[in-house]
């Protein structure tokens, strides 16, 4: 359970120096490209960036579900149950306003404005990953 635990913290950390990159870098430089290079540099990130993120979310998914099995056996199951509803804001930012937001962004080229909104949005991901990586060291800490 430790060594699952401690995995899952190393793929979490992972994800969240990954997400303040997007949202301090590279979603912000979506609107410096310029709109004759958009439409190409639009579908090279959503290309590229999903060989990162899909496989490494997964895992993070996986890993959290599987700890889930092991509960009764944590110090503190109900903080790492408050880490999981972290991950379910992330999820749920992902499917249902990133993705979208992406896809508008491909079809419908540069849209400042929408750029703007999504790095707005995006800040619930970025602080979710955040906590949820300082709760899941608090527990290897106290686990281990």
């Amino acid at each position: 359970m430790k060594s699952l635990l401690v995995c899952l913290l190393v793929i979490t950390a992972f994800n969240t120096g990954l997400i303040w990159l997007v949202q301090l870098v590279h979603y912000p430089g979506f609107a410096k490209v310029g709109k004759d290079a958009y439409q190409l540099y639009q579908e090279f990130h959503m290309r590229t960036i999903s060989f990162i993120v899909a496989p490494s979310m997964l895992l993070e998914l996986i890993l959290s579900i599987g700890l889930l099995f092991y509960l009764k056996t944590m110090g503190n199951s109900s903080l790492y149950l408050v880490s999981v509803g972290f991950l379910l804001i992330i999820w749920i930012n992902t499917a249902f306003w990133a993705i979208p937001a992406h896809n508008k962004l491909l079809n419908d080229g540069l849209d400042i404005e929408l750029i703007e909104k999504l790095v707005t949005i995006n800040w619930w991901r970025t602080i979710s990953w955040s906590v949820r990586t300082v709760i899941l060291g608090w527990l290897v800490y106290h686990l281990t």
